[in-house]
């Protein structure tokens, strides 16, 4: 695994994790949430520099499947919850 593809996975990892935690912690919803996607975003880069490096493998697309997945899942199930962390870190 190279560079970008390495990295990519360790910020989707984290993403994840922190956005699945956003849950579990109500009190602290809007930073975990915004950190979480933020994490995810960064993941995504590196997997698109990745894809310009042409390195080889397939860990580089999880950040950005992730990414989709959770966002469409967040979306489909609870709206609001976007609007309020767009709102969230626009402020």
């Amino acid at each position: 695994m190279k560079s970008f593809s390495f990295w990519s996975f360790v910020f989707a990892v984290f993403g994840v994790l922190i956005l699945g935690s956003s849950y579990l912690f109500p009190k602290f919803f809007e930073p975990l949430m915004a950190s979480g996607f933020g994490l995810l975003i960064v993941g995504s880069l590196f997997c698109f520099g990745a894809l310009f490096k042409s390195e080889k493998g397939n860990a580089k697309f999880l950040s950005v499947a992730a990414l989709f997945f959770l966002s469409s899942i967040i979306v489909w199930s609870q709206p609001v919850q976007i609007v309020r962390v767009l709102t969230w870190m626009k402020n």
